[in-house]
């Protein structure tokens, strides 16, 4: 009898064994880190598309990696540059595992050579993702490729110029500036934004952080311009917009300032 009881305790033990490895193989691996290198995350830095391989060594790569880029949001979507489109999309990830669903794009017609297409199917391609050497590795279905991507470098404002594209007009609408005008912006190292308002030149002064940007109060010169009509209103909207700052980020040439809200106040180009 005791032999049986013996035998028993150890078909027990075996069988415990057994199921703590089932479960342990069963949950999905996190995503591989290069040991050694800073911790990396799919949300926070903005991910230039440098190249793509697949296994029958078919490769694509961007002339410029700038205006190929994705970012992951903490609530699980994704904001897409390809060349002149921009695209919303969601994704998923569980473990290493992932997916990403591409939704509404713009549609404009990107010059020839562009590879704005292509990307975007290889990205509908992704099953799951892992870091190396400081660069997110995404691979696709059936072990097909990779597409291999670097963050953006934190960029800041000081010394550099802008030609503004748009603005927050004060009704919840971001309009083109009007033909026939132009509206600048230079930041200086010493703390300082100037430029041309459409008619006025302006200056002010400018705090800006890790993505973050205050504008202080704006003076300018008092010329009054008839031509185009809307010149004047403009140039109104265009310096309270910018004084709603209180983010910013580069993304390739663009620069996109928001409020606090989310909310985009100016875009503007290099």
């Amino acid at each position: 009898m005791a032999g049986t009881w013996a035998r028993v305790v150890v078909w027990l033990i075996v069988a415990s064994l057994a199921v703590v490895a089932c479960v342990r193989d069963a949950t999905p691996p996190g995503p591989m880190q290069t040991a050694g290198g800073p911790e990396l995350s799919l949300t926070g830095p903005v991910w230039k598309w440098t190249g793509s391989l697949f296994n029958d060594d078919t490769r694509w790569t961007p002339t410029d990696p700038n205006v190929y880029h994705i970012e992951f949001t903490p609530q699980g979507a994704v904001a897409i540059r390809a060349d002149c489109n921009r695209v919303a999309g969601t994704y998923a990830k569980d473990g290493h595992r992932l997916t990403i669903a591409l939704g509404p794009s713009t549609m404009a017609a990107c010059p020839p050579g562009s590879l704005d297409g292509e990307y975007l199917r290889q990205l509908g391609m992704v099953s799951s993702y892992l870091f190396h050497e400081g660069k997110l590795v995404l691979e696709f279905k059936f072990d097909s490729g990779t597409m291999t991507f670097v963050p953006s470098a934190p960029a800041g404002l000081a010394a550099t110029t802008w030609k503004v594209v748009s603005y927050n007009n004060g009704n919840e609408g971001v309009v083109s500036v009007a033909t026939g005008t132009e509206m600048t912006l230079s930041f200086d190292a010493g703390g300082r934004v100037a430029g041309l308002a459409g008619c006025n030149n302006y200056t002010g002064s400018f705090e800006s952080g890790t993505g973050t940007l205050r504008v202080g109060a704006l003076a300018s010169t008092r010329k009054l311009c008839a031509s185009p009509p809307s010149v004047m209103e403009q140039e109104r909207k265009f310096l309270a917009a910018l004084q709603n700052a209180a983010t910013f980020k580069i993304e390739g040439n663009l620069l996109w300032i928001r409020d606090s809200g989310g909310a985009i106040e100016v875009i503007a180009s290099r």
